[in-house]
């Protein structure tokens, strides 16, 4: 008998739930363990306490022993993991959310993510087809042609039990040949390699060291020749070493050269001459196919950065003078190079709500330049296209209201949008403008823009995607809620139209409010699913973040970061006091610099919340600059080395404000051992401390996935099972009525 595919992957789970029955009680039995109030035996770990002394003040750390990857801990995090997952496979009607994840797919027939445009309708995507875990790389020459399966991942490595998925591409300017990055068992090392697009046969070999994971839109690209690539190199890929995220280079490689021939252009060796630190990111950019100049680029953890430029032809030279193109106090946020002259760039440079201003490589002047579109009062520019039918534009107001400009000889319009919009993004298709439009209820549209009558006509690339969820009895609300200082924050509600406000809805609040990135709207079918189990999906846009421009950013950043929390705080008093919900039935979720926000609401207030999702997230900031990634966090949020960022960092450490003997929600803490970016010790040892200090009887568990890194890589069936997980926690621990477990 044929098993179809839920029946199938709900066999495995039942075999996984078996196998941790089992595995709990041998623990139970053989291990030092502590039972908690809600009765689960946590493996037991001794407080090893150190204290450290800052600018005079006395800090002590009962957990440090935690940030080792000794023996002792691997085998405490692995007990922890059997508690959690014999707790979560418990949990009531888990199956039935995991079962409706499957049924979506199943009738949205495929996914497409990463489409890449070449030139004039010819295009390059991945597709994800119900029945598969995994998507695969396509082609289209033209947008009525049949698209071309070019790559499975599946055949990548027959001999190997590893699941491999593709987690990038980059073609060249002809179309010719595509660069793959292929993630293997979730870890963020890439393996990177050239597709040859007429043979789909490799005509590179694997290539090193390779740090895709950094930015797919900055590092990685062709040079005009069509047969050299560039990409980011680092020097040292242990993901347990302090070192793996130092001394990256800038290389390139010539197709059909040996791999041990890249060479390095632009980094701390190659570029003496330039101020690039060992934590600092070096990367080229290259904006079209007849570019005169390269961009070399000094990234870390901010949008703003120092950059300069190279003729294309002395890459091949031996020694390459760089010259300074803007440094990261012009606060560029984004640029493109029209032609080979002239530079149009985004700038928050005294406009808070940034502006659009033009320069050249002639004359290059970024502080003095020509203002083409002036900071507009209420709408922070976000994205930016130039071509010969105009400069294009896209606005938001307050993160969630998106708007679209064209200037053109000199004027400026508002294109109407077809449909009301909460994101736009913009892509170069040759000469003309690709409009993608989406919200929180409507799935990506694209268009193109009509010169002739100056609006958008549907492009549609994928005509039968056969997207069925119709949002038909969903709702929005947006509006703004006062803050402990009176400034309004925006707060975004999602949530079925015959919603009743009687205090018993349970609610999703999910922030994030760190460098300057803003929550998009965007449709989500496993919030939209948690909508219809009877809850409402609440996104506070809080400072930190871009919702509002620079200085809403700038509002949330190092020293002012309590502003983070306590807006999420204020956005949770709000809903309670209005009646959408009451205390112990909202669950906060933050994950990785959305953490900080996160996990000081839930210090801070515990009494407000039922449940909270800690994923992959900052727990511990006194002590980032002792993780892989600490220099570069440290921009963001402060350094122990002086006495105002210790200050900093230690009011936004949520693992340092909890305190004994007090009643906390239920907790659920998620990493990844291969997390490059937050090191997974963050939450081992937030959770040691919160299990010890917890005093009600709700559960404190931590769940280490041991092949996976920051959370970017999950295959579709390991999606599935991770929200079913999530979904059933947050409403168990939010009173929904039909989650509760029987006496």
């Amino acid at each position: 008998m044929k098993i179809n595919e839920i029946t199938f992957l709900r066999y495995s789970m039942g075999f996984k739930y078996i196998l941790f029955q089992l595995l709990f009680l041998i623990i139970i039995f053989s291990c030092n363990t502590t039972v908690n109030e809600s009765g689960l035996a946590y493996p037991e770990i001794q407080k090893e306490v150190v204290v450290d002394t800052y600018h005079g003040q006395h800090i002590e750390d009962s957990y440090r022993h935690l940030e080792d990857n000794s023996e002792d801990v691997i085998n405490w995090v692995k007990k922890q993991n059997s508690v959690t997952e014999h707790y979560l496979q418990s949990l009531k009607r888990k199956n039935h959310l995991f079962d409706k994840q499957v049924n979506h797919d199943k009738e949205n027939k495929y996914s497409i993510t990463g489409i890449h445009y070449v030139d004039n309708d010819l295009l390059f995507f991945l597709k994800r087809n119900a029945n598969e875990n995994v998507a695969k790389l396509y082609f289209k020459e033209r947008l009525d042609d049949a698209e071309v399966e070019l790559f499975d991942p599946k055949h990548f490595d027959v001999a190997s039990e590893n699941e491999f998925q593709i987690k990038f591409i980059k073609p060249n300017w002809d179309a010719s040949k595509v660069l793959i990055s292929l993630n293997e068992n979730g870890k963020e090392n890439s393996k990177m390699f050239v597709l040859d697009v007429k043979t789909k046969k490799l005509v590179s070999g694997i290539l090193s060291n390779g740090k895709p994971s950094l930015s797919e839109s900055l590092g990685i690209g062709w040079l005009p020749d069509n047969i050299t690539l560039f990409y980011s190199r680092s020097s040292n890929v242990d993901k347990n070493s302090n070192a793996s995220l130092l001394n990256t280079s800038a290389v390139i490689y010539k197709i059909g050269d040996d791999p041990s021939q890249i060479r390095d252009v632009f980094s701390k060796n190659n570029s003496p001459n330039i101020d690039i630190n060992p934590e600092d990111a070096p990367f080229l950019k290259l904006d079209s196919k007849d570019a005169k100049y390269a961009i070399g680029i000094i990234a870390g953890a901010s949008y703003y950065y120092d950059s300069y430029y190279l003729p294309i032809l002395e890459l091949n030279e031996v020694e390459q003078k760089w010259k300074p193109l803007f440094k990261k106090e012009h606060l560029v946020r984004s640029y493109q190079i029209y032609g080979q002259n002239d530079i149009y760039f985004l700038t928050g440079f005294n406009a808070a709500n940034f502006r659009i201003c033009r320069t050249s490589f002639s004359s290059p002047n970024f502080e003095n330049p020509e203002i083409i579109i002036p900071e507009k009062k209420d709408e922070v520019i976000k994205n930016l296209v130039v071509t010969s039918k105009g400069m294009f534009f896209s606005t938001v107001i307050n993160g969630v209201i998106a708007k679209l400009y064209r200037h053109h000889k000199g004027k400026e319009m508002e294109i109407k949008l077809p449909t009301p919009s909460g994101n736009i993004k913009l892509a170069k298709n040759g000469e003309d403008v690709v409009v993608s439009l989406k919200g929180w209820l409507s799935a990506t549209e694209r268009y193109l823009f009509n010169e002739e009558t100056n609006s958008l006509e549907l492009y549609n690339i994928f005509p039968d995607s056969g997207y069925t969820d119709n949002f038909e009895d969903l709702t929005i609300e947006e509006i703004t809620v006062k803050g402990h200082d009176g400034e309004e924050i925006p707060l975004s509600l999602i949530y079925k139209k015959n919603l009743k406000r009687d205090g018993n809805n349970p609610i999703l609040m999910r922030g994030y409010g760190a460098y300057g990135a803003s929550m998009i709207p965007s449709p989500y079918y496993p919030f939209n699913l948690f909508i219809r189990e009877g809850g409402i999906y609440a996104v506070p846009h809080v400072r930190g973040g871009g919702e509002k421009g620079d200085a809403w950013y700038r509002a949330g950043y190092k020293n002012t970061k309590p502003n983070t929390w306590k807006d999420i705080i204020s956005c949770t008093e709000y809903l309670i006091h209005n009646k959408y919900t009451s205390k112990g039935k909202v669950a906060i979720w933050g994950g990785s610099a959305g953490g900080i926000g996160a996990g000081r609401a839930l210090t801070k207030r515990p009494d407000l919340y039922g449940a909270a999702i800690l994923s992959r997230g900052m727990l511990n900031t006194l002590r980032i600059e002792a993780g892989i990634n600490g220099a570069n966090s440290a921009r963001e949020f402060g350094t122990i080395k002086d006495s105002i960022g210790f200050r900093g960092l230690y009011n936004m450490d949520a693992y340092h404000h909890i305190e004994d003997n007090t009643m906390y929600p239920a907790t659920l803490i998620i990493n990844g051992m291969n997390d490059s970016r937050v090191p997974p010790w963050q939450s081992f040892k937030f959770a040691a401390k919160l299990q010890k200090a917890n005093q009600s009887d709700k559960p404190i568990l931590l769940k280490t996935e041991f092949d996976s890194g920051h959370g970017l890589q999950s295959t579709k069936n390991r999606e599935f099972e991770s929200m079913a997980d999530i979904l059933s926690f947050i409403l168990t621990h939010t009173g929904h009525p039909d989650y509760q477990p029987q006496n």
